[in-house]
């Protein structure tokens, strides 16, 4: 975002066969028509796809070809996209807190005694197990179908104990 910083509009210029992202009041040099792409891109990798696209439909922002961005626009999306990105996670934290067996999230008390299980009698050992494998689930993008971990669950209590 540095280039942002440094005026109110931002352009791509071909420099030696790599594009580079210029800033300032006024374009010099012959521009590339491919910021709107770079800074798409980059919004991307860093917040992810699903908080990218929140602030790529908040700013009207797609990939593409046009030569000029506002800095003005590229710092709104940016912090659409860090609000959008810690609603993500706390959304994700918070499905966690629902499936944990070791806290005894509600989901997971549901799934547990509709397999005839009584979640309070199951070893501490057991649940600590049941939520390490269900970690990953819960990291980014946030998992949207709460039906499949349902079933991730389920199959984890139909194994035998290790």
């Amino acid at each position: 975002m540095s280039a942002a910083a440094a005026g109110p509009l931002l352009w791509a210029l071909d420099v030696q066969g790599q594009l580079q992202v210029q800033g300032g009041p006024t374009p010099a040099g012959v521009m590339s028509d491919d910021i709107g792409r770079l800074f798409v891109a980059a919004l991307r990798e860093h917040f992810g796809e699903a908080a990218s696209a929140i602030a790529e439909r908040e700013w009207r922002l797609n990939q593409q070809a046009r030569r000029l961005l506002r800095a003005r626009t590229v710092k709104q999306a940016v912090a659409c996209a860090e609000s959008a990105l810690s609603l993500l996670q706390a959304q994700s934290a918070l499905l966690q807190i629902e499936f944990s067996a070791v806290m005894l999230g509600w989901r997971f008390r549901r799934v547990a005694e509709g397999l005839g299980l009584d979640p309070t009698a199951l070893a501490l050992e057991r649940r600590q197990a049941v939520d390490e494998a269900l970690a990953p689930d819960f990291r980014l993008p946030p998992p949207t179908d709460v039906e499949a971990l349902a079933g991730r669950l389920r199959t984890l209590l139909g194994q035998p104990p290790h």
